[in-house]
């Protein structure tokens, strides 16, 4: 829509320097206020109490920037904020996308609310899309606004979030700042030390939250072994219904008590059953719980 024109009457204080001139807020013209700035105006503010890392470089395939082929087209950038205040509950950082094959710019927010690693909020712009920051179209000085192409299904299906988390979780979760240091934008670089205490917890939890989800069941210990070989020496005696009992007292479902009764054969704290005889005996590393000693096989 065209720049409009105000008067007067559309303003708090029409005697107010102009560049101080703010148009009452019951107006009709006033609009939402994200409108009120540009796209690039919302990036600049992502580098203010941020520690940024690059994990992507446009021009990573060519170190000799002397030597770009004329013909050469940049590669995506990705690159991350970790914001000092957070954002809120498992907040890791913020991330910038560009290609030069997307005609948007992906920006979001990563967070681990306990399901590892993932995006909570996602917005595509377009920065240069309208010629003001709240109004759109061609003001007295334009003689035309540049076409944009809009987002179509096409461009959402390229947009490649999974290796984005991907690439911003190995490089958040590595925690070589420590001994390497961190580049302050303003001086030097920085080691651990001269962090401040938000900046460092910042990085600690960026590093916390940005681990790898572990994968399968945790592995077993010796000393649940230990207690399960021993309730299944008692039990065994008992006649049939052995996997049930060893459910009921260790209140877990049979299935797992029996893969623990393989774990337990598996790692010598129960030996494997020998012919003539259903049940296992004791393991070479099976203790005595009295004595702490060795329980000998039979």
């Amino acid at each position: 829509m065209p720049e409009p024109v105000f008067s007067t009457d559309d303003y708090v204080n029409p005697d107010a320097p102009e560049d101080e001139l703010r148009v009452k807020p019951d107006h009709p013209r006033v609009r939402d206020r994200s409108y009120e700035r540009a796209r690039s105006s919302q990036e600049v503010d992502l580098w203010k109490g941020s520690l940024v890392t690059t994990v992507l470089e446009p021009w990573s395939n060519y170190p000799d920037l002397a030597e770009i082929p004329e013909n050469a087209v940049p590669g995506p950038s990705l690159t991350l904020f970790v914001k000092e205040r957070g954002r809120g509950p498992g907040y890791v950082a913020d991330f910038l996308y560009k290609a030069a094959e997307l005609p948007v710019t992906v920006y979001g927010i990563l967070a681990n609310q306990g399901s590892g690693l993932g995006v909570v909020e996602l917005e595509l712009w377009q920065p240069k899309w309208g010629h003001w920051g709240d109004f759109v179209g061609p003001g007295e000085e334009t003689a035309e606004v540049a076409e944009y192409a809009p987002i179509t299904g096409d461009v959402l299906r390229r947009i490649p979030v999974g290796q984005i988390v991907a690439l911003a979780q190995a490089e958040l979760a590595d925690q070589a700042w420590k001994e390497e240091g961190v580049i302050v934008l303003g001086r030097a670089q920085a080691a651990d030390p001269g962090l401040t205490p938000a900046s460092r917890q910042a990085l600690e939890n960026a590093n916390a939250l940005a681990q790898p989800a572990q994968r399968g069941r945790p592995p077993l210990d010796g000393e649940l072994l230990q207690i399960v070989a021993h309730a299944y020496l008692r039990e065994a005696t008992k006649g049939p219904g052995l996997h049930r009992r060893l459910a009921d007292l260790l209140n877990r479902p049979e299935p797992t008590i029996k893969d623990w009764i393989k774990a337990a054969r598996a790692r010598g704290y129960l030996s494997p059953a020998v012919p003539g005889r259903r049940a296992a005996g004791p393991g070479p590393l099976l203790t005595n719980p009295a004595t702490g000693s060795h329980t000998p096989p039979p």
